[in-house]
């Protein structure tokens, strides 16, 4: 009721004389110039403008306008269409994920996020119509989006454009009419026109549920061109110009209840029974890296993806376990993704921007060696990320891999678990050997003075992010050759059950 009432309240609103238009320009844009030049020089934020509407309620007039104010080597306009094939071999926020702007500086998006889920809410009876439940969960997924966006200090400026269905019947004739802009009215454009009143009901339900502190609505009367630009400059402005309050809010808005995991088990290093052989171990190597091969050209394989996660002390044995998933599949078929500190690019982006861009494609797999989880070990444990920020990642690394499985990727996560012996062993073969040396460098001994931090930190992170839908494989690397088998025969086993 309340958005039903914000808006009926924006049509009736008072609107602006021409003169206190063209007073009120000038002003408007040199401030919105001036706050994006210090939002520029500050590069402590990004701020993304989203524009969405009724059909002819003037979407695409305003962000022309937005960006004919704002110098546009510092703002960018996004618009969308359905996905192509390329986007729809990935999950659905992936198109908006790898176009995320870094700090200082704006990004204008044409509906965005919620092109699909406003159609989808108000499309009852034309394809893009979606059933309550994946309704549900579209607005759970832009909820958390938004809330951690924010908290990443991605400032977010909502505003849905809205006119009466007489305003709404006539432009849409208007643009009918002629042939130069009859190609702007699509076939959901008319039927959403033909239904105003239920197609009005629906997008304030799917306002009324995406409305939150962190990401507010702001409902402009698109009638009067003049006065929904200004008023969308108004708001942008007051997003740029305030957008240092938002982060503090952000972070106490998570609430975090999160305590460390009271367990102090210790992680079983050394594999049961005996080592195998060399014989063995060739066998044992050749026989499941010929099942994953067979897995990886099964025709349902086409209709997967497949994201394997290495995690464990350096020196667990990551590298030689991935260096025996890879000589298993076809080159063409595989990326490897080494994970070390951000680069400027990725600092300056929300912490999963780095690993959404890296999403394969559907009958490909994505191997990072380190991943996601380092907010919750390194970042957490050398003070890289503050608490609020590692604390609340558990949940949001928890929807990331939801996201994925939901769109048929098999997440396999792997836990190397190598003791404190048998690591400073590793460590001082490689400083015999001149071909491995570089492999240990001054933070490994710095990580290695931190280690009961690392494995409480460990502790936890697999007792928060061990789900049905992505769970952990804790494998004892202390045996290298034990550890390998192990890994292709857990992602074997992983690749076969989501094949069935």
């Amino acid at each position: 009721m309340a958005t039903r009432r914000r808006l009926h309240e924006a049509l009736s609103g008072r609107r602006l004389t021409r003169l206190e238009y063209e007073h009120a320009l000038p002003r408007l844009q040199d401030a919105l110039l001036d706050a994006q030049f210090a939002l520029r020089q500050s590069g402590k934020h990004a701020v993304v403008l989203i524009v969405t509407g009724i059909p002819a309620a003037g979407r695409s007039e305003v962000v022309n306008e937005m960006i004919g104010w704002l110098d546009p080597k510092l703002a960018t306009v996004y618009g969308f269409h359905a996905p192509n094939d390329v986007e729809r071999e990935r999950p659905t926020l992936w198109r908006y994920w790898r176009l995320m702007p870094p700090k200082g500086r704006i990004a204008i998006l044409h509906a965005g996020w919620y092109q699909d889920l406003l159609l989808g809410a108000a499309g009852r009876g034309v394809k893009t119509a979606s059933s309550p439940a994946q309704l549900r969960r579209g607005v759970e997924r832009v909820r958390q989006l938004e809330q951690m966006l924010a908290r990443d200090g991605v400032v977010l400026c909502k505003v849905h454009l809205h006119v009466s269905p007489d305003t709404q019947r006539k432009r849409l004739a208007k643009l009918q009419s002629s042939k130069t802009t009859r190609w702007r009215v699509t076939q959901e454009d008319r039927w959403l026109a033909r239904n105003y009143r239920p197609v009005e009901r629906a997008y304030e339900r799917a306002l009324a549920a995406t409305d939150q502190p962190l990401a507010p609505w702001h409902v402009v009367d698109g009638t009067d061109r003049q006065h929904r630009a200004l008023e969308v400059g108004r708001h942008l402005l007051a997003a740029i110009q305030h957008a240092d309050d938002a982060i503090p809010r952000a972070r106490n808005s998570t609430a975090s209840a999160v305590t460390t995991v009271a367990t102090h088990a210790r992680f079983a290093t050394k594999p049961p029974g005996d080592a195998p052989s060399d014989e063995e171990y060739e066998a044992e190597l050749e026989r499941l890296q010929g099942r994953l091969a067979l897995l990886s050209r099964r025709k349902r394989f086409e209709r997967h993806a497949v994201v394997v996660a290495f995690e464990g002390m350096d020196a667990a044995g990551k590298g030689g376990a991935i260096r025996r998933v890879t000589a298993a599949l076809d080159a063409r078929q595989f990326r490897v993704v080494p994970i070390s500190a951000p680069t400027p690019d990725e600092s300056f982006r929300p912490y999963l921007w780095r690993f959404w861009v890296h999403l394969p494609p559907r009958g490909n797999y994505t191997i990072f060696d380190r991943s996601w989880y380092g907010r919750v070990l390194v970042e957490r444990v050398r003070g890289f990320a503050k608490t609020p920020d590692w604390r609340r990642a558990y949940d949001e690394i928890n929807e990331f891999e939801r996201q994925l499985t939901e769109h048929r990727v098999i997440v396999a996560k792997f836990w190397l678990a190598v003791g404190r012996e048998e690591q400073l062993e590793r460590f001082a073969e490689r400083d015999r050997n001149p071909l491995k040396r570089f492999k240990v460098d001054p933070e490994d001994w710095t990580n290695r003075k931190h280690w009961p931090a690392y494995q409480r930190a460990a502790q936890d992170m697999l007792a928060r992010t061990d789900t049905r839908h992505a769970p952990w494989t804790i494998v004892p690397a202390d045996d290298k050759r034990h550890a390998r088998l192990a890994v292709l025969r857990a992602l074997g086993d992983r690749i076969e059950a989501a094949l069935g």
